[in-house]
This record gives C-alpha cells, sequence and structure tokens, in this order.
C-alpha cells in the first residue's frame, strides 16, 4: 500500500464510520473507526451501543469491547471498564452464597482497582469477603481510618483464613460445573497469597496439563471414539498446522483445507515435493466434492469426503490417521451439543437449550473441557461425551 493511500484510505474510512454512525449502523462504524485508526472513537461508538442495548450481558461485552479498544490510561478507557465494572456489581446477585457471584464481584473489585476507583473496589471486595483486596484498595484510596480498623479487628485473622476456605470451595464448585478458567484464575490469586501451599500448586498445574486445548481433542461419543480438529482452515505440515505428519517428504506447511460455500477446497502451499492427484502436482484450489484421494510429497496417503456421521463436516485421513474437521462450527452429533475454541485456545462444550451434567451437577452453558470429563443429558444420566484425550 503506498504513503498516499494509507493516508487518504484512513480519512475514507473515518468518513465512512461517521456516515454509519448517522445511518444508526454502530456496529460498522465501530469496525470502520479501527481501520481509519480512530481506537478512541470505535470505543465511543461501542459506549453508544451499550447504551442502546436492552440485554444485560451483551451490554457487559460492548462494554468490555470499548475497554478494549480505548488507549489504555484514556478517560474512554477508564469510563468503559467502570461501567462494566458497575454493571457487573448490579448483575452479580448475593456473593456470598454464590460462587459465580463472588468471582463476578471480585472481578469487578479488579476492574475498578486497576481504573483508580479504589474507595468503590474496596466496597465490592468487602461484599465479596476478600479482606486482602479490601485493604489493598483502602490503602490504594488513602482511606487510613477504614484501613487501620479493618486491620485492627481480633476476628481479622480468622476472616482471612475464612475467607481462604471459602474460597477454594468456590473453587470446587468452579470446577465441578465447568467454570475451570475461573476456577484456575481462582487458584492463582490464592497461591499469591500461600506461594508454599504444594497441594494448591498441584492441582493448578494438574488441571493445566488436563486442558483439552484447540486445535485437536479426542472425544468419546456413546462409546465410539473419534479425533476432531477446530478452526475455519486446516494445515497439514511436517512441524506446523494442526494436523502433523512425521515424513521427510512432507513440508513444514504442506497443504491447507478450507471451506468455500459448501464444499472444502485443498490447497498445496507451494510444498518442496508437491501434492498429487493421480500423479500430478496440484495447481490452485481442488474442491473436495464426493471424496479426493491425494499423495503429499508422492509418499504419504491423504484422503478427505464429506462425513456420513457429523452433518457438515469432513473425514480426513493422514497416513492412516482420522480425523473429523468442520471448517466451521463444530456440532456434535448430540442435539443442542458443540465445541468451540476460547480465546486462550481452551476447547469449550456448548449447550445450547439443553442441559449438561457430569453426574448430578449440571454444567455451565459454556464450559471449559478437561480430559476424563464425562458428560450425561440426564442428571446422573448415561454418558454421552468423554474427553479422551487432548
Amino acid at each position: 500500500m503506498s504513503f498516499f493511500d494509507r493516508i487518504f484510505g484512513k480519512g475514507r474510512h473515518a468518513s465512512a464510520a461517521r456516515n454509519a454512525e448517522l445511518r444508526g449502523d454502530l456496529a460498522r462504524a465501530a469496525e470502520l473507526f479501527g481501520e481509519a485508526g480512530q481506537p478512541d472513537e470505535a470505543a465511543r461508538v461501542m459506549l453508544l451501543r451499550a447504551d442502546g442495548e436492552t440485554e444485560a450481558r451483551a451490554r457487559l461485552q460492548f462494554l468490555a469491547q470499548a475497554s478494549q479498544l480505548a488507549p489504555a490510561g484514556s478517560e474512554r478507557h477508564k469510563e468503559a471498564r467502570t461501567r462494566r465494572a458497575e454493571l457487573l456489581l448490579a448483575l452479580a446477585g448475593d456473593a456470598s452464597v454464590s460462587a459465580v457471584a463472588r468471582h463476578e464481584v471480585i472481578e469487578a473489585a479488579r476492574d475498578l482497582e486497576a481504573v483508580g476507583e479504589s474507595l468503590k473496589a474496596a466496597e465490592a471486595y468487602a461484599r465479596a469477603g476478600d479482606t486482602e483486596g479490601e485493604a489493598r484498595a483502602l490503602q490504594a484510596a488513602g482511606d487510613v481510618e477504614r484501613l487501620e480498623l479493618l486491620l485492627s479487628t481480633e476476628q481479622y485473622k480468622e476472616r482471612l483464613s475464612r475467607a481462604r476456605d471459602d474460597r477454594a470451595k468456590d473453587v470446587d464448585l468452579m470446577v465441578a460445573c465447568g467454570r475451570r478458567r475461573e476456577a484456575l484464575a481462582a487458584i492463582d490469586e490464592l497461591l499469591k497469597a500461600t506461594p508454599d501451599d504444594a497441594s494448591l500448586r498441584e492441582r493448578a498445574n494438574g488441571m493445566r496439563a488436563r486442558r483439552a486445548i484447540a486445535p485437536i481433542v479426542a472425544l468419546e461419543l456413546s462409546g465410539e471414539r473419534w479425533t476432531f480438529v477446530l478452526g475455519d482452515e486446516i494445515v497439514v505440515g511436517r512441524s506446523e498446522g494442526a494436523i502433523k505428519v512425521s515424513s521427510n517428504a512432507v513440508s513444514r506447511e504442506h497443504l491447507r483445507i478450507s471451506r468455500e460455500g459448501d464444499d472444502a477446497v485443498v490447497r498445496d502451499l507451494e510444498s518442496r515435493n508437491g501434492t498429487q492427484l493421480r500423479g500430478i502436482n496440484l495447481a490452485g484450489a481442488l474442491p473436495v466434492k464426493g471424496g479426493l484421494e491425494l499423495k503429499l510429497g508422492k509418499e504419504v496417503s491423504f484422503r478427505i469426503a464429506p462425513s456420513k456421521r457429523f452433518e457438515d463436516a469432513f473425514e480426513i485421513d493422514v497416513a492412516g490417521q482420522k480425523y473429523v474437521a468442520f471448517l466451521g462450527p463444530a456440532r456434535m452429533p448430540i442435539p443442542g451439543f458443540a465445541l468451540a475454541s476460547g480465546a486462550d485456545g481452551w476447547i469449550e462444550l456448548v449447550a445450547d437449550g439443553v442441559h449438561a451434567y457430569v453426574g448430578d451437577v449440571e454444567w455451565a452453558t459454556r464450559a471449559t473441557l478437561l480430559a476424563g470429563d464425562a458428560l450425561a443429558r440426564e442428571r446422573a444420566g448415561d454418558v454421552v461425551l468423554r474427553v479422551v484425550s487432548t
């Protein structure tokens, strides 16, 4: 892109953003302001979207996006983060009886603390029973009287110990109901206070080792084992990509599989030894249609065909290793169950309009998976999905 394209292109994006805002297309306006290099304006528009949203959880998402878009330390950043924290507090409910509510109250307190709203943060920490956080926020606010009262209370140590015990119980509940990401964050906070707690550290390390991390996960569905590859596109290669092949005939990144319309296509990635169809090297994209049999580097067998078991998916066989790829939303054959990948790569089970249970415990509608998880559709029912390995 030339110098003039960069300069005047941004001006065109900004003008288009203002026009989109006038039309009421705030989503497009925010996107265009971002392309114009005006993150503060993009954040302002996201705040407008939050103002116009009646559903509280959606409003939370818009406020979070505004805080991410706004330059760190700016007034817009502070406003977005403060508003999100205050909304979290309003939605959280009774933090003394709900582990989820307590987690959200502490999350709000941390946001308020980060933007300098120390007194509000102290109140939120107190509501969650986090004595350490309350003391830290009071110190930052310079409220010496309240801090001294808190620290001089005879019950301080008892409260601190009880708060840690309660937090540990919260972790147990969050793990049981599928909120493992929040559970790990809570364990990390406990470890900051008690870094020598070997059992706690072992628990954190064990949970991290069992995480189902994208792009590949092996599941057992109604007793049958399948290996799924998540993502909108899949790269096959010797050392890079989702599917790795141990062969010197295969390049580091050899072949890409992606979706075009209702079909999948394969493309050779300018590999050293090429990809062959009946002995002829591929050039450009080749539709899968009813199925393809190829050779990678003239040696490694590769087959791909539409899946007969999974709707809108493809079954792949690379040198005898079998995979299922959706090249988009990963809908399981269990009605209402789907797989998704979080921003941190942790694979999540999404239950849309249905319930998922582990034993007698109902899972969150979007739960993070660990190796060994065994899910049922009814309380104490038969296992329909098991995480075999990651």
